[in-house]
């Protein structure tokens, strides 16, 4: 992917930030959220050679395009099949975010899951996402494709008014158009994808609204091959300044890769 994450020691890699991992007013560039828990996730598992089981990210601070972030990995419990680690990434000597997680694979037969995929028209008969006037054209947003399936993101829905069931479905691939074809959908990708719930806040409210992230936890459940991802998001509810909901990940076959959820200060824009 486009994370250009760099060894920085045996338990340490940086990051410098750029507009291609930035996120917000074009003047006002900060690095995704979802882009910390990526690089977060992938120094834990190059340190740990474990894959991720489940993983919670608090943001504190930002990092601003021109900054170099740090990612500490501290393994701080390692079993015959489990690891319990976190990471430490700050930038000029503040914190900004810190993720604690669970890493691991046991050798199990028994499968089930019960998390079934919204059934939904194929990315290629639904409409592209609108992007917005003024935004930073070489930003995130530009880095991955999505393809709406119910609703919309980020503003009202069509035909205005609020959501009734708080429901958004989108598909979500690296964008090939500027990425090239052959971006794997990773680990790091899942996780930039899972920071996308604050999308379904202005649908539900029927407002031009949105929210900067307090936290992301994700939980891993299969990584299968595909091609796109569809990704289920619910805003379970907003009140007192903040919104919460969460995000089911599938594979193009229906298989569930992840769960993500997230709190997240409410801004309106309108």
């Amino acid at each position: 992917m486009w994370i250009d994450l760099k060894p920085a020691g045996d338990t340490a890699f940086e990051l410098d930030v750029a507009p291609s991992i930035a996120v917000g007013p074009a003047d006002r560039l900060f690095m995704f959220g979802g882009v910390g828990l990526g690089a977060s996730l992938t120094a834990l598992e190059r340190v740990t050679g474990r894959p991720v089981v489940w993983a919670t990210a608090q943001y504190e601070s930002y990092a601003r395009p021109g900054e170099t972030v740090r990612f500490s990995v501290d393994e701080r419990v390692r079993g015959n099949q489990v690891s319990q680690a976190r990471v430490s990434a700050t930038t000029g000597g503040r914190e900004v975010l810190n993720v604690s997680a669970a890493l691991g694979e046991r050798d199990l037969p028994e499968r089930g899951q019960w998390t079934l995929a919204p059934r939904v028209a194929p990315p290629e008969d639904c409409p592209p996402r609108q992007l917005w006037e003024g935004r930073h054209p070489d930003d995130i947003h530009s880095r991955v494709e999505f393809r709406i399936a119910k609703g919309s993101m980020h503003g009202p829905r069509a035909g205005g008014g609020p959501a009734p069931d708080g429901n958004v479905v989108m598909w979500a691939r690296p964008n090939p158009a500027v990425l090239g074809e052959g971006h794997l959908i990773d680990t790091a990708f899942v996780a930039v994808v899972a920071d996308y719930v604050p999308s379904g806040v202005g649908p539900a409210l029927g407002r031009d609204a949105g929210g900067n992230s307090l936290d992301n936890s994700i939980r891993f459940h299969r990584r299968v091959p595909t091609d796109w991802l569809l990704c289920d998001v619910q805003i379970h509810g907003v009140a007192n300044g903040f919104a919460h909901g969460r995000m089911h990940i599938f594979a193009q076959t229906g298989e569930l890769i992840a769960t993500a959820s997230q709190s997240l200060i409410l801004r309106l824009w309108d």
